[in-house]
C-alpha cells in the first residue's frame, strides 16, 4: 500500500500570500476545538476549508460541519470504503469521491475545479436503476460539504432522454450549480471551457485516453486504501457530544 504525500502547509501560505492568513487558520482551528463532536482537523484541512470558501470564516465553519457530519452519517457514499473488497469497484461514485480526497490532500488548494460527467453508455433502461437518494446525497455533498471552488459542471455525450434525468436531479441542485451546468452532445463544445491539452485524447484533447487516465487514477486510489480506511475511522463525528440537536440523515438537510 502507498502512503499519501500531503501538500506542504508552508507552500500553501506562500502560494496564497495576502489572502490566506495564519491568524484566520488559527481562529478556525480554535472554533473546531470548541465543537466536542467534531474530529481533529489538521492545519492543511483548515486551509482547504478556508480557501474553498474564499476565506469566509463562517462559511468555512458550515462546510466543516457538513463535511464531517455527512461523511459519518451518509452510508450511501461513505458507509463502505474498504478497498480490499472487489465490490467497491462497482460503486464508482464512492471511488470517485476517494480520488477527490487524495487530490485535495496531495495538491492542496486550487483556484477552481471543473467536474465532467460522461454519459456515454447510459441507456433509457438505466433510469429506473438510478439511485435517486444516492444522487441527492452526492449533489448535496458536492454543493455544501466538498472543500473545492467548483467552477463548472459538464455533462458530456448527453443522451436524448437528458430531460428525464434533469427532472430527477433538478430539485437537488441550487441555482448556482444550475447556472454552471453545461450539456455537450459533441466533445469540441468543451474546448471553450477547458483547455484542449488537458482533455483526454478520445475527447479530442491532447492528454492520454480517458480509460488510461481513469485506470491510473483508480489504481493509485486503491493502493492508498489503508490510509483512506484509517481516515474514515479517525474523522467521524460523535453525535452524543454535539452541543446542539444530534444530526442524522433524516434531519440532515436542515443543517445549513
Amino acid at each position: 500500500m502507498k502512503t499519501i504525500q500531503f501538500a506542504n502547509v508552508e507552500d500553501q501560505y506562500r502560494r496564497y500570500a495576502g489572502e490566506l492568513r495564519a491568524t484566520d487558520v488559527q481562529k478556525l482551528g480554535e472554533w473546531v476545538k470548541g465543537q466536542p463532536h467534531l474530529p481533529p482537523v489538521t492545519e492543511l484541512e483548515l486551509i482547504l476549508f478556508l480557501h474553498s470558501n474564499y476565506y469566509d470564516l463562517e462559511a468555512a465553519q458550515r462546510t466543516i460541519e457538513c463535511y464531517y457530519t455527512f461523511r459519518t452519517s451518509c452510508k450511501n457514499l461513505f458507509g463502505n470504503r474498504n478497498l480490499d473488497k472487489d465490490a467497491i469497484l462497482m460503486a464508482m461514485d464512492v471511488l470517485a469521491l476517494m480520488c477527490v480526497d487524495i487530490q485535495l490532500w496531495e495538491e492542496g488548494c486550487n483556484n477552481g475545479s471543473i467536474l465532467i460527467i460522461d454519459m456515454d453508455g447510459i441507456h433509457l433502461g438505466h433510469l429506473p436503476k438510478l439511485g435517486i437518494f444516492t444522487l441527492k446525497d452526492l449533489l448535496y455533498f458536492i454543493q455544501e460539504g466538498l472543500p473545492i471552488r467548483l467552477k463548472g459542471l459538464h455533462l458530456a455525450n448527453v443522451v436524448p432522454f437528458i430531460d428525464r434525468i434533469m427532472t430527477m436531479i433538478r430539485p437537488f441542485m441550487k441555482k448556482e450549480l444550475l447556472e454552471m451546468l453545461h450539456l455537450h452532445t459533441k466533445m469540441h463544445t468543451l474546448f471553450p471551457y477547458i483547455p484542449q491539452h488537458l482533455l483526454p485524447s478520445d475527447y479530442g484533447g491532447m492528454a492520454q485516453s480517458r480509460k488510461l487516465l481513469r485506470d491510473n487514477l483508480y489504481n493509485y486510489t486503491i493502493s492508498c486504501g489503508d490510509h483512506l480506511a484509517r481516515y474514515d475511522q479517525d474523522k467521524r463525528v460523535v453525535e452524543s457530544k454535539r452541543l446542539a440537536k444530534p444530526r442524522t440523515m433524516g434531519n440532515f438537510f436542515g443543517l445549513l
